[in-house]
């Protein structure tokens, strides 16, 4: 399929690159199609592109980039979401903002079956602070490379910074 999403323009997806919301994300419940999509120079960082609704898109990347960890979910039905879990990035509003990420809700991804889930944690279950600690070698392993789509550079800047290490440059932060 072709996707125009107002972020990266137009876009292939595969039949193997797209990705099913196996529970709906809260407040985005319509939702359940979603592309990975990875734009060099973009660091370890990493787009959730809703496929139904184009104008959305999530920045993810691995928990320990940020310092956090989880313990293993009991609930069986997270059986096979086995791939490092990634947050979500809360990108700054002011120049000198630390990024943040939601900390207690991460993604949890299930590769052989192109799926994944939010899943909301008690604090006592995360280590971590969720502060910036360096880009993960690790992540994505190769098992999940091939569903990724990789995003050429935009030729024109019709997302602001997309593709510079600029994202959010608008408020003065960049990536790390």
């Amino acid at each position: 399929m072709t996707i125009c999403s107002t972020r990266f323009g137009p876009q292939d997806i595969a039949p193997e690159q797209r990705w099913v919301c196996a529970q709906p994300m809260p407040g985005f419940e319509a939702l359940r199609e979603f592309a990975l999509l990875r734009q060099a120079g973009q660091g370890p960082f990493i787009w959730l592109q809703s496929l139904e609704a184009l104008e959305l898109a999530f920045l993810i990347v691995d928990a320990s980039c940020f310092g956090l960890s989880f313990q293993p979910p009991t609930d069986a039905d997270l059986a096979g979401f086995d791939a490092p879990p990634s947050v979500l990035v809360i990108l700054p509003h002011r120049p000198g903002d630390a990024l943040r990420v939601h900390r207690l809700a991460p993604l949890l991804f299930d590769v052989a079956h192109a799926r994944f889930v939010q899943y909301v944690y008690e604090p006592e279950q995360v280590l971590g602070e969720g502060l910036w600690t360096g880009a993960s070698s690790a992540w994505p392993d190769a098992t999940m490379q091939p569903r990724i789509v990789q995003v050429q550079c935009l030729a024109e800047p019709a997302a602001a910074g997309v593709g510079t290490g600029e994202v959010g440059r608008e408020s003065g932060s960049t990536f790390p």
